[in-house]
């Protein structure tokens, strides 16, 4: 997988389960600040974000991944079996 097609189903999450418009995700994009999204939001989308990617690294991996493109890193970056 590509970092653009990560990056394309990261804003595809944000659109259809957070209502962020599309046009706002961008790798610059805090999620916090640019996108709105608060505490219970991100609980959720380490949900989605899992789900879609089949990862199991847990809430604590996420804390420092503060835009899209840390985001997206870290997701590439995860270690994948079989």
């Amino acid at each position: 997988m590509t970092r653009d097609e990560v990056l394309a189903r990261v804003r595809d999450i944000l659109a259809a389960d957070f209502a962020v418009p599309p046009e706002k995700v961008t790798p610059e994009a805090s999620f916090r600040g640019t996108l709105g999204l608060d505490s219970l939001d991100a609980v959720d989308l380490v949900f989605f974000i899992e789900q879609a990617f089949a990862m199991k690294a847990g809430l604590h991996a996420y804390r420092e991944l503060h835009t899209v493109a840390k985001l997206a890193d870290f997701i590439l970056a995860y270690p994948r079996h079989g």
